[in-house]
């Protein structure tokens, strides 16, 4: 019998139709205990067959992850990451914006106290940008929520400028260098100035201005900011968060099945445009030079 409703539960997960599952969501939450396992597993068939994920238009992942940091499972923890780390195209189809909006809550609610695979991940150069982005920042909630001290993390971060941990142009070190700057850049700044010095943190993600209005800020308020931050991403009511969600908007005429997290795509792009753009500027600057 419960087997049954799992399984209707999931079933009712995975076709979108545009409306929120909240009567199934509450009955999941019932059914911890059982219905952890099967999440677990939808996580893994993605890691195993992501293409096929991707073409019988499964939508029960976004669920099964959200269900999962909120039931704050460790067992978790390492699938949700190598789900996060599948190729470009199917990650983009089935997780869209989660990767930056959802992903650090994810990670730091199913870490059970260790931030051994954030780290390594951090450190992983074959993980998408931004997958690695968002390691960094659940790296900034462990300090928030008093499982490691700012001084730890900052340590860690202070060393990822060398050049060597990602590729040119890599939006790598701007994740590392607005962490620094939510954590209270402090002994940090000098690394960090060195970091613009070198080229390696685009402006247009975070400019050196900013990282230098908050170094003079007082650490305690920084800290504070943090942590009222923190405390708004790590969702207390899972219906409150997923019913965000624009693909659950049904007033918005889209015309196309949605990808997680919409609603911040446009202004996601308009930043990558405008990316682009300088990037052109500054490859034209360097051409006229010679």
């Amino acid at each position: 019998m419960t087997e049954d409703r799992i399984q209707r539960i999931i079933s009712a997960f995975d076709h979108f139709d545009g409306e929120y599952k909240k009567a199934e969501m509450e009955e999941a939450i019932t059914l911890k205990d059982e219905i952890t396992p099967h999440l677990i597993r939808i996580l893994e068939d993605i890691v195993a067959e992501p293409q096929a994920y991707v073409e019988k238009k499964h939508y029960a992942n976004v669920y099964a992850a959200a269900l999962l940091g909120y039931f704050q499972e460790p067992g978790a923890h390492l699938p949700i990451i190598r789900a996060f780390c599948i190729d470009d195209e199917e990650r983009e189809y089935l997780w869209g914006d989660m990767v930056t909006e959802t992903l650090p809550a994810l990670l730091f609610l199913t870490c059970g106290n260790s931030l051994d695979a954030i780290k390594n991940l951090v450190l992983n150069q074959e993980a998408y940008d931004f997958v690695r982005g968002s390691a960094v920042d659940a790296l900034t909630y462990a300090v928030a929520r008093g499982m490691v001290s700012r001084e730890e993390v900052v340590d860690f971060l202070s060393n990822l400028f060398t050049g060597t941990e990602a590729e040119e142009g890599s939006d790598f070190w701007g994740s590392v260098a607005n962490a620094l700057a939510d954590l209270h850049p402090g002994e940090a700044l000098e690394i960090i100035r060195k970091a613009y010095d070198d080229d390696l943190i685009y402006e247009g993600h975070v400019s050196f201005e900013e990282i230098e209005k908050e170094a003079a800020r007082d650490k305690e308020e920084v800290f504070n900011q943090l942590r009222l931050c923190v405390d708004r991403r790590l969702y207390a009511n899972i219906h409150d968060y997923l019913s965000w969600f624009a693909c659950f908007n049904e007033n918005e005429d889209r015309g196309h099945e949605p990808l997680a997290g919409e609603r911040l795509k446009t202004r996601k792009n308009e930043k990558n445009k405008k990316r682009a753009k300088k990037k052109i500027a500054k490859a034209s600057k360097k051409k006229n030079r010679r």
